[in-house]
């Protein structure tokens, strides 16, 4: 399947580095090749304004040389003798070599590959092949910056040549300008890219500095840089701004209107996977499906048992439930917290322990997997396309439950203390990704990856209902430690 662009550290020039070791230089025959550009026509197909567009793929074929690709974030290197070309999906800038070219247009993606240009990726090509070219080169590392209006919030996407650690950005906002500073950052005012619709940001300033980049956008309200969801994408720094006003469904406004009455009596609890979706598969064949679902209906049975919690399960039987369906059944409940069970897989058998996941952008390449693991059950919904659950989808989304991204973290957190306290595992932490299973849960939820069917070790503590039991009494009584704060917080605020 397409993978859509992660929270990811990739560094283009070090991936041309670490890649360039393992291949071995060869004499550019394709330059003798006076057909290539011939085939590339032959292969291009229109797109937008009537402009020719061929798969880098192609380019590769005609040039007979060889690629390497990364789709997790969606870059591309073509090798031309002992030269590489760098090129990012939906970004006119392109890398040859340590030297940043500039094309009048974005680049296009389709079914894992990386559309280019025909009229405006040649010259680039010839450049490497024979020196000579029309590209404009560009000095800096951040391309350019768009303001993307959305349903429920504004979209700030800054375009970066480079990546940019969390230490080394920083924002504020001060009498109506919100300011984003980028430590070693850089900027081309004369090739730098803006775009800038009608909204909430009325312009934009950028400011270079002796040691970084000062973006300065003024907008038509005042802001808490609080609300703001910073993340990276790929080649971009993701900056959104919820409105003031939030949109959701029918239960989020009368949980945010009558959130005083709100009290925890109602529980969802999400076996993950089931029927025709197994999940991940232990050495003993095990299947995640079935012990996930073993320690839900005893998590179900100890809150019967102690407590006047209602708890319902999305399924009690080994039957698929569409991702869209669990949360849809949440919200029909009109649950006030939604738990998902999972058991975790790695290609190590020697990784183990616990993690809880709170919804949010996967923020290191373990979550950034996970997620996309879990995910995988995509393809058994009838008519569904990954491409509804884009990371846009997932990061307004995220925007639309603010409401609940506190006490989602607060709820993980007391369930990976208890779990790691219950049964020793180790403590893998607590996390946030982009399960699309919590995508439109209109309440406080949480994903526990209980342990790993990929260590012989877990996998048999997963299979023992000793084992199955500490997990179920450690979600029920973080669950309880949780309904008691979190209800005398309300009590306190009435």
């Amino acid at each position: 399947m397409t993978l859509h662009p992660p929270a990811s550290s990739f560094n283009p020039l070090l991936v041309c580095i670490i890649v360039g070791l393992f291949v071995l230089p060869f004499p550019p025959a394709q330059a003798q090749n006076s057909d290539w550009e011939e085939k590339l026509h032959s292969h291009a197909h229109k797109m937008a304004d009537d402009i020719e567009y061929v798969r880098l793929q192609e380019v590769a074929d005609a040039l007979a040389a060889p690629t390497y690709y990364s789709n997790k974030v969606r870059k591309a290197i073509l090798y031309l003798g002992e030269e590489k070309i760098t090129v990012t999906a939906y970004n006119p800038f392109v890398l040859v070599g340590q030297e940043i070219l500039q094309m009048p247009i974005d680049t296009g993606y389709d079914k894992g590959d990386i559309l280019v240009p025909v009229k405006f990726f040649i010259p680039i090509v010839k450049e490497v092949l024979s020196g000579a070219g029309d590209a404009a080169k560009v000095e800096g590392n951040i391309a350019g910056v768009i303001v993307e209006e959305k349903a429920n919030g504004t979209l700030i996407r800054i375009l970066t040549l480079k990546d940019f650690p969390p230490a080394s950005l920083s924002t504020r906002f001060s009498r109506g300008w919100l300011y984003v500073d980028l430590l070693e950052g850089k900027i081309d005012s004369k090739a730098l890219k803006t775009e800038l619709g009608k909204g909430l940001v009325k312009k934009i300033v950028p400011v270079q500095l002796e040691q970084m980049v000062q973006l300065s956008f003024q907008l038509a309200k005042d802001i808490s840089v609080k609300d703001l969801q910073i993340a990276q994408q790929g080649g971009e720094i993701w900056i959104s701004i919820p409105n003031s006003e939030k949109l959701g469904s029918d239960i989020i406004e009368k949980l945010k209107n009558h959130r005083e009455k709100w009290k925890i009596d109602k529980l969802v609890i999400d076996p993950g996977h089931g029927g025709r979706d197994p999940g991940a598969k232990g050495r003993g064949n095990i299947y995640e499906k079935e012990v996930v679902l073993a320690i839900a209906k005893k998590l179900k049975k100890i809150f019967e048992k102690k407590s006047a919690v209602q708890v319902f399960m999305t399924r009690e039987t080994d039957e698929y439930i569409s991702l869209k369906d669990r949360t849809q059944f949440a919200n029909k409940k009109e649950g006030k917290l939604f738990i998902s069970i999972h058991a975790n897989w790695n290609r190590n058998s020697q990784v183990g322990g616990a993690t809880t996941y709170f919804l949010g952008l996967a923020k290191s390449e373990e979550a950034l997997d996970i997620a996309q693991r879990e995910n995988e059950v995509i393809k058994y919904e009838s008519g569904a396309e990954e491409s509804n659950y884009s990371n846009e989808m997932k990061i307004l989304a995220t925007m639309a439950q603010n409401d609940y991204n506190k006490e989602s973290q607060d709820l993980a957190a007391m369930i990976q203390k208890s779990v790691e306290k219950q049964t020793g595992l180790d403590d893998r932490g607590v996390k946030q990704a982009g399960f699309y299973v919590m995508v439109g849960a209109s309440m406080p939820n949480v994903l526990v990856e209980t342990a790993f069917l990929s260590n012989p070790k877990e996998e048999k503590f997963l299979k023992s209902s000793s084992f199955q039991q500490k997990v179920a009494e450690a979600i029920f009584e973080s669950v309880m430690r949780f309904k008691e704060k979190y209800e005398k917080e309300l009590v306190a605020n009435k």
